[in-house]
């Protein structure tokens, strides 16, 4: 048995972004079902948080999603197991209310799973919280299934890349299987048994240059191969305009960039007149977003400039890092974390 492993789609990621959700499709049109369906793989574990939204989901967002994901899976002849994830779920005690149930009823083709449970050669275990957490801990300390697909937060593994979770089940809980696989955490990362193997595409600019992607497992042989997407949302251009001559900026060519955050980092800015030139050019070529960031005199050292344009939770970690308190500082940083993540998802 083969199947294609994914996970984290967050479905209205961004505010339900338009933007976000044209990025999305254009994933699954050209890179996952074509891989699929050339390598005639008929087989999907989704493994939560499907949708962003725990509380509704917008109308348009189901739309669209049902288009480029749901729908193919179907007319693909695709069987999906599919976990409900902490995004998927109402209440934070329980897995009862969930939006993939709910939802997705129309699609025979998708199993949910809500409730751990035995497969015929694997363990299925969607998100643990107070209401299955006795069950779910059970099932992985009796098992005699060697492998594990889950939605877990296990303390220890990176969040995003050079953040670690310090809080969450511990991982020598699962040292008796041979290979775990979670979502969850989107950043991409393994000790060799267990697997984070990371969202789809990149949502926001903490994912900037952080591979994205699925994964082929083959149950037989225990090979996990990476397929990457190849489409980035988010890019940095360094403006420096004493190297420019104005015919080189006339030629310069950002279509590739439609739809894209770009964050502009002026290294030398002598001459106005060519700033506007590539702003302009930017806009038309259909940007999606840009955001300049101004190096100042006193900033001599290109590293210097470069922090300048760090993500909002590097810079809020940073400063907490840097904080004269007796507060526990790793608490405070989790706490904001959780805070400014909450915030993206509010209208």
């Amino acid at each position: 048995m083969i199947s294609a492993i994914i996970t984290d789609t967050h479905f209205g990621a961004r505010n339900d972004s338009l933007v976000f959700s044209n990025f999305f499709a254009k994933f699954y049109k050209d890179i996952f079902f074509p891989y699929l369906k050339e390598h005639n793989i008929s087989h999907v574990i989704h493994m939560g948080d499907v949708f962003d939204r725990r509380k509704f989901v917008n109308y348009k967002t189901l739309y669209d999603a049902k288009k480029y994901f749901f729908d193919p899976l179907k007319e693909n002849n695709l069987e999906c197991w599919m976990l409900a994830g902490n995004h998927d779920t109402f209440y934070k005690t329980t897995n009862e209310v969930n939006s993939v149930e709910l939802l997705l009823k129309e699609y025979d083709n998708i199993k949910v799973f809500t409730k751990a449970i035995e497969m015929e050669n694997c363990v299925l275990m969607p998100w643990v919280c107070n209401d299955n957490y006795d069950e779910s801990i059970n099932l992985i300390k009796n098992t005699e299934h060697q492998v594990l697909f889950g939605h877990f937060e296990i303390s220890g593994f990176e969040m995003i890349r050079g953040q670690f979770c310090q809080e969450g089940l511990d991982r020598k809980l699962f040292e008796k299987f041979d290979m775990v696989f979670s979502g969850h955490f989107h950043h991409k990362s393994d000790n060799g048994t267990i697997y984070y193997t990371g969202n789809p595409y990149q949502t926001n600019w903490m994912d900037y240059k952080d591979p994205r992607g699925f994964h082929i497992f083959n149950h037989d042989s225990r090979e996990l191969t990476f397929i990457q997407n190849p489409y980035e949302m988010f890019h940095k251009f360094y403006y420096n305009d004493l190297e420019w001559t104005p015919e080189e900026v006339n030629q310069m060519d950002f279509d590739d960039w439609q739809q894209c955050y770009i964050k502009i980092i002026v290294e030398n800015k002598t001459n106005p007149f060519l700033f506007d030139i590539v702003l302009d050019k930017m806009y038309k070529s259909g940007v999606g977003d840009i955001s300049v960031v101004e190096a100042f005199a006193e900033l001599d050292d290109t590293d210097d400039i470069v922090d300048e344009a760090q993500d909002t939770m590097t810079i809020l970690s940073t400063y907490i890092e840097g904080l004269d308190t007796n507060v526990n500082k790793k608490s405070l940083d989790i706490l904001m974390r959780n805070l400014y993540n909450e915030s993206l998802t509010l209208e």
